[in-house]
């Protein structure tokens, strides 16, 4: 089936998905670094106090994720995303309030827990839930949300606080969530609600018989496959929430390093549209080892940045595999453990990812704070990167595979 067909027969449910990695957006770190600035002055944090505040606030929401995102295989998808969307509103409402770098810390918290964390999980867990031999355009096409709302989001939000102060920017957030977001959930499941709902009650039916976090520990794909799950969130986490310090350490400006967040959106578009025939063709497990060479070469050449030209390879680079790593991933899931718990499985995954990206903003901070080299730490991203790529080309080694199975006698 062409792209075209699939999206003009599948267009309710296919924008659903885009919706919700849009509004995940609101839990991202692009979007949060943008008031960084605002967050160190008002309550008189330094880069590494406001890193470890960021960090307790994910590494919270990636330990509550796994038990929340499992509910999703159990429950109408309908009720579950509107408590998704909810928890959104009620995130921007802490932050906006917060007198107290306590209640700060509670806003953080919700922000990435109901955006990053369920927003992203719901969009990806329904498109690997409810499409089979069509799954990997279904997640492409779910994940043109996030680089949508990398490129629209921070010119309106940089706009909004031009003019408003940050508080009214994040209570103005609150009311788009609130008057856009949360109809259209019940707008555009309204008509797949029965169907969505029956595949809901067979799963649940049927989930003492399908893999549980311990079966997953268990196997020894997922330890060889986790570090090229945790290293691109941890990477982009850490260089887009410092954005301004690592263009500063490289020769770029601040207004460069933002121009060339265009090129990560184009590239992520791009990326996410061309991978996913490729996933219903050759299967995710076959592509996932290689997806994160694009970002190490993008580490390379903000390396070397021999003028200003590199800013928008190293953001395109970047770009390619953020892009193609979203569809990759949720369709893996569902190869490797099946799609009746693919909900459960991914919420363990998603975690994992979580509790990456909540490492980042301490150490990034820190190593700022103390002068180390940015060619350094780029260095570094490149080397834990290769080795990343070399474990996942191992789990599905033939090799492995009976080693495994011999020492399991």
């Amino acid at each position: 089936m062409s792209y075209l067909t699939f999206v003009l027969k599948e267009r309710r449910l296919l924008s659903f998905g885009l919706s919700f990695t849009f509004f995940s957006s609101f839990g991202q770190t692009f979007l949060i670094s943008l008031f960084v600035p605002y967050f160190l002055q008002e309550f008189q944090l330094s880069n590494a106090g406001f890193g470890s505040l960021y960090s307790a606030a994910t590494l919270t929401s990636a330990a509550v994720l796994p038990w929340l995102g499992k509910w999703i295989d159990h429950i109408p998808l309908r009720l579950y995303s509107t408590c998704v969307a909810v928890g959104l509103v009620i995130a921007s409402f802490m932050v906006a309030i917060s007198w107290h770098v306590g209640l700060l810390f509670v806003g953080l918290l919700l922000l990435r827990l109901a955006g990053q964390g369920l927003s992203s999980h719901t969009a990806q867990t329904a498109m690997a839930k409810f499409y089979d031999h069509q799954r990997g355009k279904a997640l492409s096409i779910s994940n043109l949300g996030y680089p949508i709302g990398e490129a629209i989001l921070p010119l309106g939000v940089t706009a909004l606080l031009t003019v408003f102060h940050w508080r009214m920017t994040w209570a103005t957030i609150l009311l788009i969530i609130a008057c856009i977001m949360i109809p259209f959930i019940h707008i555009i499941l309204r008509k797949e609600e029965g169907e969505l709902e029956e595949d809901n009650q067979t799963v649940s039916q049927n989930s003492d018989a399908d893999y549980s976090y311990m079966r997953i520990l268990s196997d020894y794909r997922f330890y060889f496959l986790f570090p090229a799950v945790l290293l691109p969130p941890f990477w982009a986490t850490g260089f887009f929430l410092y954005q301004v310090s690592v263009a500063e350490s490289l020769g770029w400006t601040a207004t460069l390093i933002a121009s060339a967040f265009v090129m990560f959106a184009v590239a992520r578009i791009l990326s996410s549209l061309g991978v996913g025939p490729l996933i219903d063709l050759f299967k995710a497990r076959t592509i996932f080892p290689y997806y994160m060479l694009p970002m190490a070469a993008g580490f390379v050449f903000a390396f070397y940045h021999p003028g200003s030209w590199s800013a928008f390879v190293y953001m395109a680079l970047l770009g390619a595999t953020m892009g193609m790593g979203g569809a990759i991933k949720s369709a893996l899931w569902a190869e490797l453990y099946g799609t009746k718990t693919v909900g459960t499985v991914r919420s363990m995954f998603s975690a994992l990812m979580v509790f990456s990206s909540a490492l980042s903003p301490f150490m990034m901070g820190w190593l700022i704070d103390n002068g180390t080299p940015m060619t350094t730490i780029l260095f570094w991203a490149v080397v834990t990167t290769l080795v990343g790529t070399l474990l996942a080309m191992c789990a599905f080694s033939s090799r492995v595979r009976l080693f495994f199975s011999r020492l399991n006698r």
